[in-house]
């Protein structure tokens, strides 16, 4: 993956800190098809690319994105400037589905799967602006995520038994492998994290042509209210560069544990994943026979195994939406509540979500009584209902 130094294009870059604090990253995926000429201005394509472009290179700056994209980049999404996360980054789409992300995940196939499905190995750009790939065939991107999500079974599930095809398509395991959207949003994420962890500002003595920077940050304070200026600094663009070497199987397999474990910067999968392959149901095994399925239905079936069932729910923080798509990240009212609430309160969410009673509830904890649970339950209703008033 190769990163564009903005220093070709700036003297210095602005940065919101607290901008993770806002919200998680969010994908939007924009046709990168022209309108027909006549219901289109003169270089209009020209100028939705440039402002693409300068959106995304300025992923650190959060709310103080170029004003200029932002107006141009409206006419597609009227509901830019009234959102309330910073951290929107947009990913041209060609008609057939391809974006510099499947380019991306086609970087970090094995050289067996590039020729078994026919792949070119292709380095990615961060600027997602397809620069160089519009020559790539219309099945480049479908390809491209089938293999991925055959590298990613095996991350997953790497038991010799444990074929993707012994399992149904609606089972857990196969459908979190063979989400690329959930794959690019993570490897994207990550990126954005090693930008700022693996490269360092720009020598300023090696441009005896730039202002000094305490010049534009002070032009750039001026131009904000008051209140706003500590909400942001000024530094020197970071300097460009590889995160990682396509060429090195070391490197690509480190990236996809990475992905998979979260990195130090996302929540890691491996809870969620051990849980999916620890317990198994029914549903999750296709009909066809398979020696895996055999074993579980072995074990589930013997008199002296003890079922015990784990309620796992999870509240999407990768969203990726089209420009078209329904906007109701921002109004999903469950989400917004549970995100108040610590870890105990949640679990007594999720658990009267269920149907189940206080009893229930207060004998799963060990506990004679369901007195203790009203009052949790008593309490946690008037949480709420401060929250929502």
């Amino acid at each position: 993956m190769r990163i564009l130094s903005n220093a070709f294009f700036a003297q210095a870059e602005i940065v919101q800190p607290d901008r993770w604090d806002l919200g998680p990253l969010e994908l939007v995926f924009l046709s990168d098809a022209p309108a027909p000429a006549a219901d289109r201005p003169p270089y209009s394509h020209l100028l939705n690319s440039y402002a693409i472009s300068q959106w995304n290179q300025g992923a650190s700056a959060g709310f103080a994105r170029d004003g200029e994209a932002l107006e141009i980049l409206k006419a597609q999404i009227p509901s830019l400037e009234r959102r309330k996360n910073p951290n929107i980054i947009m990913v041209p789409e060609r008609a057939d589905g391809l974006t510099e992300l499947d380019v991306m995940l086609a970087s970090l196939l094995p050289d067996s799967a590039l020729a078994k499905w026919k792949l070119p190995r292709l380095r990615a750009s961060m600027g997602l602006m397809l620069v160089g790939h519009h020559e790539l065939d219309s099945n480049f991107a479908a390809r491209t995520r089938a293999a991925f999500s055959d590298l990613i079974w095996h991350k997953l599930s790497p038991q010799s038994r444990s074929r993707r095809a012994a399992f149904s398509a609606n089972s857990s395991l196969r459908i979190l492998a063979g989400d690329p959207t959930f794959w690019m949003h993570r490897l994207y994420r990550l990126c954005l994290a090693w930008r700022e962890d693996f490269f360092t500002e720009v020598d300023e003595a090696a441009e005896p042509g730039w202002k000094p920077l305490e010049i534009l940050r002070q032009n750039f304070f001026e131009s904000i209210p008051e209140e706003d200026r500590e909400k942001f600094k000024v530094r020197r663009p970071l300097r460009g560069g590889e995160l990682w070497d396509e060429n090195d199987e070391v490197d690509r397999s480190e990236v996809l544990d990475a992905a998979i474990s979260g990195g130090g910067t996302l929540e890691s999968l491996d809870p969620v994943v051990e849980v999916l392959n620890t317990h198994r149901c029914h549903d999750d095994f296709a009909a066809r026979h398979s020696w895996i399925k055999e074993d579980f239905e072995r074990s589930f079936y013997s008199k002296r195994a003890k079922l015990k069932v784990d309620l796992v729910e999870t509240i999407d923080d990768a969203p990726v939406w089209g420009s078209l798509d329904n906007e109701g990240y921002e109004h999903a009212l469950f989400r917004d509540v549970l995100s108040f609430l610590d870890v105990r309160e949640k679990r007594l969410v999720l658990a009267l979500r269920s149907g189940r009673t206080v009893s229930d509830i207060a004998s799963t904890q060990g506990l004679s009584g369901h007195a203790s649970i009203s009052r949790k339950i008593k309490a946690l209703k008037q949480k709420v209902r401060r929250l929502i008033n």
